[in-house]
């Protein structure tokens, strides 16, 4: 009798574990990401309905990008032009989405970056 809670309790902590490991995703409006978004860190974003947009640093240098939003991956592929250095692609997770604030960070970067419209 004990033998069989015990395989009990292994199976219900195990199912607890999956559980707990897994990432649910956060739905966000694409159509609230549309406009220009500035980041404290000096750089800004213009995201345009047809899924294209601008990147812009602090001395207004910029590359043209397009964009896609699944569940709260925003997917940014850049077209890179002259000094810029950026990857080519970015993905960011988003974690807070209104008409006037985002807030994201990369993948497999804890650094949360704060944008305002």
């Amino acid at each position: 009798m004990k033998k069989s809670y015990f395989h009990l309790s292994l199976v219900l902590i195990a199912v607890l574990v999956m559980f707990a490991g897994c990432r649910k995703d956060k739905e966000f409006d694409e159509d609230m990401l549309v406009g220009t978004w500035k980041c404290s860190d000096g750089f800004s974003y213009r995201f345009d309905e047809s899924g294209s947009g601008r990147c812009f640093d602090s001395d207004d240098n910029g590359s043209n990008l397009s964009w896609s939003l699944s569940d709260d991956e925003l997917t940014i592929k850049y077209e890179l032009q002259g000094k810029i250095s950026k990857p080519s692609t970015e993905i960011f997770i988003l974690e807070k989405l209104t008409s006037s604030k985002m807030e994201a960070h990369l993948v497999g970067d804890d650094y949360t970056y704060t944008f305002t419209k």
